[in-house]
């Protein structure tokens, strides 16, 4: 008598087992919290660089159309982006508890990253950020179902080669566009400091037809240079002195810590901030726009000899640690290079406002 054995009916010949898929399954999603850990959660200077970058391509690719693409609506998408593969991946995962259960845990995972943003030094949670998140794990979450189903009305093979293209896909692509932004901001950061606001968005400097405004006497700071916190010149000079004081104090714990720390701009003339501002109006296409990454003469507090931009990256990490010591604090979200002195030495910095804007 011959013993015919039947596969299940949802298992193709050669496909992994139930268990082994749904181990596998558990480790992708693993792996993808990491990665989204990673970069929510990650070094202050790889996730400003990474932001930065991403702003930068996207803009780049609107040129041809200026004051179209804004900084917010370019973070909303990358956040939805980031989560797609977490919809995705909860949605195989607890594909037989239908799609709340997936939705509600990308949700979830968003809140926690945003409640640990809270004990991170120049981290602002924002509500704005869950939406975008649970937006990407939404999309997730709709495409693994529409994929799922579509595999199901197929031949067994072919369901099991498309199980394996819908975890390829949905969790590699949005992470692949994380890592790519990533890595093209290995280099250094380039506050927004006389001509170094080029650095910042595709930001142009402006020119000598300014009025003259870049000059030395004026605040300004030539492109790649290295400023002293020492230096006696106006940039420095024209400092608050209880501010001078304290940044030449991070200068040189800064410098016995092993770090490269100077200062990218300073004090700045009202000619040179409006010569500043007129530049990003002509970038961003308005002064609205402008203002979230440079103020008009009137509310810079660099103007008054407030505020100070250090460079490079290695000393803006270093300060969004140790800055409170000597009562400096990152001002902004979006301008880790931006400090002001804010609180006594030794207190508590306030979380920085989301950009100038909000100030």
């Amino acid at each position: 008598m011959t013993t015919t054995h039947h596969l299940p009916a949802d298992r193709a010949p050669g496909a992994p087992s139930g268990s082994r898929r749904t181990g596998l399954l558990v480790l992708a999603a693993v792996a993808v919290l990491v990665v989204v850990g990673g970069i929510t959660l990650g070094p202050t200077g790889f996730v400003a660089d990474a932001r930065r970058a991403v702003v930068a391509g996207v803009e780049a690719l609107a040129a041809p159309w200026p004051g179209t693409v804004h900084r917010a609506q370019v973070e909303a998408v990358a956040n939805a982006l980031l989560f797609v593969p977490v919809g995705a991946l909860a949605a195989l995962v607890l594909r037989r508890s239908g799609p709340v259960a997936p939705l509600a845990l990308g949700a979830a995972t968003s809140v926690l990253i945003e409640l640990a943003q809270t004990a991170l030094p120049g981290r602002v949670p924002d509500l704005v950020d869950v939406a975008a998140n649970t937006a990407g794990t939404l999309v997730g979450v709709a495409l693994t179902s529409v994929c799922l189903a579509v595999a199901r009305r197929s031949r067994r093979g072919a369901a099991c080669r498309a199980r394996r293209g819908i975890v390829a896909a949905l969790v590699t692509a949005p992470l692949l566009i994380a890592g790519v932004a990533g890595c093209s901001s290995a280099g250094p950061s380039v506050p927004p400091g006389a001509s170094a606001l080029a650095g910042v968005a595709g930001t142009p400097a402006p020119d000598a037809s300014g009025g003259g405004a870049m000059t030395v006497e004026n605040g300004h700071v030539p492109d790649g240079e290295e400023l002293s916190a020492f230096a006696d010149v106006p940039a420095i000079t024209g400092l608050d002195d209880a501010l001078r004081t304290a940044v030449q104090d991070a200068a040189r714990d800064a410098t016995a810590d092993g770090m490269d720390f100077h200062v990218s701009s300073g004090w700045r003339s009202a000619a040179y901030q409006q010569a500043l501002f007129d530049a990003a109006v002509e970038q961003y296409g308005s002064p609205e726009a402008a203002r979230e990454w440079v103020l008009r003469p009137d509310e810079s507090s660099h103007v008054t000899g407030d505020a100070v931009d250090i460079g490079p990256t290695d000393a803006m990490y270093w300060l969004s640690r140790y800055g409170s010591d000597y009562g400096l604090c990152q001002t902004y979200g979006n301008e880790m290079w931006h400090y002001e002195l804010a609180v006594e030495r030794g207190g508590q910095c306030p979380a920085p406002a989301a950009d100038p804007t909000a100030g």
